[in-house]
Formats: C-alpha cells, sequence, structure tokens
C-alpha cells in the first residue's frame, strides 16, 4: 500500500483564509508577556463546496512575517533554588524574607521602608525544586540583574534566574492550494524518505510528549491521543477560566491583534494524524500515541512552567500534580526564548532529569536565523537540537544554525504568499481566529515543524528496536544514530552557518535502531596529524584513540584553536569518561593538554566533551 502521502477528497475543499502570526516578545507584564508590534492579520471561512466533510483548507493573504524573539525588557516572575539544608529552603517565609532582604540590598526603588511600595511573594515549589517568586510591579531590565546579582552572592543560593516567557516557533505562511501537501515526507532532494521507514515500524507502542499549547479536537488526531496535563498556573496566560488541570485543550492563544494559532495540533498531527482513514493527512508515527502537555497560552508560558512539564511528561513527580500514568519516551519542545541555556539553569535541571529517566529530548532551534547557541532550551546540553531545510535540501531562511544544531529537518521555506504548496508544511488546525471552531488544515513554516519530524522519526526508532528484540535506545544512542545517518544536504550550508550533520533520513535511522550497537567506537589519531574542525553542542562527545610505540620519551594530547569551551579526558588501554579518567585537562576555552613523561606503550583513549558549544576545533596527539 502507498502510504506517500494522503489527500483530501475531490470537491471537499475550496480556499479560505487563515491567521499569520510570529513570535511574541518575552516581556511579561501584569503576569503576561507584552506582544510585538503591531501586524495585521486576518481570518475567514470559506463555504464547503462538497456535502463530504473530509477536512477544510484553510489557507492565508496576511503578510508573511518574520519570527523573531525580542529581547526582554524587565521581569516581574523570578526563579530561585536555595541549597539543601540552608534557612532559607526550610519554607516559604523564610525563603521570601530572603528574597525581599535581597531586593532591599540591590537598592531598588521602592523595596525598602515599612510599608514597601515593592515587595516579593511566593507561588510555587517547581519540580525540580526550585521556587517562583512574583514581584509587586515589573522590574526594568537594570533592576532585574540588579536583584540577580544580589541574590546570587548568598552561597546557599544555587542559581537565581527570571520566569523566562518561551514562544512557539512557527510561522504561518499564506493563500496555498491544496495539492501535493506532505512533500516533507517523501521529496527525493528535501524530504525524509518516511514512507520507506513505515515498512519497519510506525511507532506502535511508543508515546511522544508535545509541549506546546494544547490540542483543538480534530477527527484526524483524537484517537491517537493519551490523557495529558495543563500546566498553565496563571490564569490571564491560561485564558481556559483555571489553572492547572488534567484538561489539555487549547482554547485558543489569540493576543491582542493576534489570532490563535492551533499551533499544538499542527504539531501534533505532524507527529501522530491518523492514517488510513480516507481523511486529512498522515502522521509520521501515525501507530504512536501523543500526550498534548500545554504550557503556551496567551502570549507564551513562563519557564517555570514547561520545566514542570518536562518532569512530568518524562515521569518524573511535580507537587500538586498527579502521577502521569502514560510518561512519554520522547518530549517535542516546538518553543523557545532568548538566552542561553546556562542563563536557564532550571530548564537545564528538568532535561537532565528527563535524560537520566532515558526520555529523548527534541527542541526546535529558533527562527530567528541566529546562532542557537543564544537560545533555550535549543542549547541546552543533552537535547537533539533541530534546524530547518526546505524541499530544495538547502537551510532555511528563517532557521537558526550553529554547533548546538544536531541535524535539519524538513521545516519548508516559504516567502510569500504567491509561494507554492511545497514550500510550507501541512498539518492539523483550526479555523477559529479566538476559540475553536472547525477543523481544518493548516500550513505553517518554521522550526516548530522541523522538531517534530524528528521527535515522531524517534518513535519509528524505539518501537523498532524494541519489535527487533533490543532493548530501547538510550538519548545519546538515538543522537548518534540521527546524526550517523542523516542525509547531506542538497545545498551545503555555508561553515559561518552550520546545519547540523545534515537532512533526517527516517528509514536510514529507523534501520540502524534495528541494529546491534557495539562498543563506542574510536577515530584514530595518528602522530603529528591534527583531526580539525570538530564541531559539537553542550555535552557532545567525541572519542579518539593513539597508539604509542615502545621507547617513547613523551606523549602530549591537546586540543585547539574554534570557539567555545572543551575539556579533555584521558585514559591508557580503557576509553575514559567524564567521572572515570587517568588524566583530564578543563581549563576555560579550548585549549587543553595531556602531557605523559615516559609513557607505557600501547593505546591512550582520548574523550573531547563539549562543556558548551563548540565549532573548529582540533585535536592533536604528539609523541617522541
Amino acid at each position: 500500500m502507498n502510504r506517500n502521502t494522503r489527500h483530501l477528497a475531490a470537491g471537499a475543499l475550496t480556499a479560505a483564509v487563515l491567521v499569520a502570526l510570529t513570535a511574541y516578545a518575552a516581556t511579561p507584564d501584569r503576569g503576561a508577556p507584552h506582544a510585538p508590534a503591531a501586524m495585521a492579520a486576518t481570518a475567514a471561512i470559506a463555504s464547503q463546496a462538497s456535502a463530504t466533510p473530509a477536512a477544510r483548507l484553510i489557507s492565508s493573504r496576511s503578510k508573511l512575517p518574520l519570527a523573531r524573539t525580542q529581547a526582554a525588557d524587565g521581569y516581574q516572575r523570578f526563579i530561585v533554588k536555595y541549597r539543601d539544608g540552608s534557612v532559607a529552603s526550610r519554607g516559604a517565609s523564610a525563603l521570601v524574607d530572603n528574597a525581599n532582604a535581597a531586593l532591599r540590598s540591590a537598592g531598588i526603588a521602592g523595596a525598602s521602608g515599612v510599608r514597601a511600595a515593592l515587595s516579593l511573594s511566593h507561588l510555587r515549589k517547581t519540580g525540580v525544586g526550585a521556587d517562583v517568586l512574583r514581584a509587586s510591579r515589573r522590574l526594568s531590565a537594570s533592576e532585574s540583574n540588579a536583584f540577580l546579582q544580589q541574590l546570587r552572592k548568598d552561597p546557599a543560593v544555587l542559581y537565581a534566574q527570571p520566569d523566562y516567557i518561551k514562544q512557539r516557533y512557527e510561522v504561518v505562511p499564506n493563500d496555498p492550494y491544496f495539492s501535493q501537501l506532505q512533500w516533507d515526507y517523501t521529496h527525493p532532494v528535501g524530504g525524509m524518505s518516511a514512507s520507506t521507514a513505515w515498512d519497519i515500524s510506525q511507532g506502535e507502542g511508543v508515546v511522544v510528549a508535545v509541549l506546546d499549547t494544547g490540542y483543538a479536537d480534530h477527527s484526524d488526531l483524537n484517537a491517537n491521543l493519551v490523557p495529558g496535563y495543563d500546566f498553565i498556573h496563571d490564569e490571564a496566560v491560561a485564558g481556559d477560566g483555571d489553572g492547572r488541570d488534567d484538561d489539555a485543550h487549547d482554547p485558543g492563544d489569540w493576543y491582542g491583534p493576534y489570532a490563535s494559532s492551533w499551533h499544538g495540533t499542527h504539531v501534533a498531527g505532524t507527529v501522530a494524524a491518523v492514517t488510513d482513514n480516507g481523511a486529512g493527512l498522515a502522521g509520521v508515527a501515525y501507530k504512536a500515541k501523543v500526550q498534548p502537555v500545554r504550557v503556551l497560552g496567551h502570549g507564551g508560558g513562563y519557564t517555570s512552567d514547561i520545566a514542570d512539564a518536562i518532569v512530568w511528561a518524562s515521569g518524573g513527580t511535580v507537587d500538586g500534580v498527579p502521577a502521569n500514568e502514560n510518561p512519554a519516551e520522547v518530549l517535542n519542545l516546538s518553543l523557545g526564548g532568548n538566552g542561553s541555556c546556562s542563563q536557564d539553569p532550571v530548564t537545564q535541571e528538568a532535561v537532565d532529569g528527563a535524560i537520566e529517566r532515558g526520555v529523548t529530548v527534541v527542541v526546535a532551534a529558533g527562527n530567528d536565523n541566529q546562532d542557537a547557541a543564544f537560545h533555550s532550551p535549543a542549547s541546552c546540553r543533552g537535547v537533539i537540537t533541530v534546524g530547518a531545510n526546505g524541499i530544495d535540501g538547502a537551510k532555511s531562511w528563517f532557521s537558526n544554525y550553529g554547533a548546538t544544531v544536531t541535524l535539519s529537518a524538513p521545516g519548508g521555506n516559504a516567502t510569500s504568499g504567491s509561494s507554492p504548496d511545497d514550500m510550507w508544511i501541512w498539518s492539523l488546525g483550526n479555523s477559529g481566529a479566538e476559540g475553536p471552531e472547525e477543523e481544518g488544515l493548516i500550513g505553517m513554516i518554521g522550526t516548530s515543524q522541523a522538531s517534530p519530524h524528528v521527535a515522531a522519526v524517534v518513535a519509528l526508532m524505539q518501537s523498532a528496536a524494541v519489535a527487533a528484540g533490543k532493548p530501547p535506545l538510550t538519548p545519546a544512542q538515538v543522537k548518534n544514530i540521527l546524526r550517523g545517518t542523516a542525509r547531506p544536504f542538497a545545498v551545503t550550508p555555508p561553515v559561518s552557518t552550520p546545519m547540523g550533520a545534515g537532512i533526517l533520513d527516517a528509514a536510514a535511522a529507523t534501520f540502524a535502531a534495528t541494529q546491534d550497537i557495539g562498543d563506542e567506537e574510536a577515530e584514530l589519531l595518528v602522530n603529528r596529524v591534527a583531526i580539525t574542525q570538530l564541531t559539537g553542542a553542550a555535552g557532545d562527545e567525541l572519542l579518539y584513540k593513539i597508539e604509542v610505540p615502545a621507547g617513547t620519551r613523551s606523549l602530549n594530547l591537546r586540543s585547539y584553536g574554534g570557539t567555545g569551551n572543551v575539556s579533555l579526558y584521558v585514559s591508557y588501554d580503557s576509553a575514559p569518561t567524564s567521572t572515570v579518567f587517568d588524566r583530564k585537562s578543563a581549563k576555560p576555552g579550548n585549549s587543553e593538554a595531556v602531557v605523559y613523561t615516559n609513557p607505557a606503550a600501547g593505546t591512550y583513549y582520548v574523550r573531547l566533551v563539549g562543556e558548551q558549544a563548540f565549532a573548529n576545533v582540533a585535536v592533536l596527539g604528539i609523541y617522541q
């Protein structure tokens, strides 16, 4: 049976109009983020040309905007984590007293006096043990920095950060026609070889959690859902009349002049839309299940909510939230915001916990045509960061890039309303400008659309591995397979904008998951011959070995050049780890060296570890 694409019944569709939106600025105000400068957006629904309600095609006539994040001009909510046993960790009252003292010490106007106009209150504790605080007014950027610096001076503080607002990563193009919509599955240049992968696996038995805007009911999706959760704590952001609960429906995320996006439904449809049902479109892993986890609402979503959702969806415990009866094997986060993950430790801690539980975390690189190292969670250690390519097999014009990008996947590359159908990604959506109305199909472009292609292929891989009698793949093994099976770009990205290992190849990755994964292989270092142009994300590791002959007087193992921060770990006769090794060099930057005098003859293994994202680094072994 040919599963290349799914088409709606002829005559069932007519042209219509869809809303165009872009990322909102990450600026909280009175409990909700600001929207960006005004941008025209309209929506309308055309009449149905056939009595067969297979689906509704939604297109757009709005100007296509750039999906750019914007720097925050201040914050009202903050996240702080104290060390166990400290006074402030013993309860909310002590924590608030300590934080208000830091506010006063920072010299912020209104924080002092018997009846201080500015004070902090405790909102809740997060799933990673950090606490969320809210100021009685929004602090400016300089006030926020002064307050955080004062908090960080306390040796009892593990970390302190703003409660950043993160946004969905998508652009919605306009005025498409219905024809050959799912090029992203099958096109030989820019597609991902999904139909060949389906001969091996369809994702059965795997749960993919989609952390997004929730879901709108859709006949091409509902059968493939398992119960999720709404993690939005702030009622103004939630827009559904309450806070956290077990209803992950998307009530709409309209904000100011911007209509609802139905972004979570679109992402979920790419992962696992119902297939072979004679209606709608096909999902990549159509026998997997999607767990909708609502974290984005009006104007975006708070980092504290997203971190809790990462913990819960991956099988961890969050106070006040029922245990997840269907923990996911894969998480998809088509969202993000400005600032590196080193400035967002609560997200990194949540990601670390998910990975420790064996869960693969897939995230969008972002749509600013910038280095993804300056975005979170795209720069978090251990995640699979996905850039976007178009049907031409080239980097999409909007896609973020850099050493943190693991690989690329179809994300579209439409540039105007006259762009043809095969320049964006089609999936499920809704016609409602505010609340949900009629179900339909929506075309979007963005790294938000690229990321769920990869998350769904991870589901194919895990299902295929288990079906082949293998143990489930670890997150590190998943990442290595995706890199090792990626297809080269048809148009090679410039050296200045690296896009990872290549374009996602679903068939090759799924097949590789069924094969035995042997011991880690080390690349051979030849005496005095450098291996150059090494690139990787934070947490990535590269293993090398060098054969040292008898009678050698000295051995010098080095890394140098490029950008970022790496460390070297060295062992004799066995591969080292970052915790088990003979010697190491871990200085700031990339200039590391391990030196042996009169080394024993034999094999020395060198592990290069990215403490931060790194690019164009060289490693060299010299013996004499």
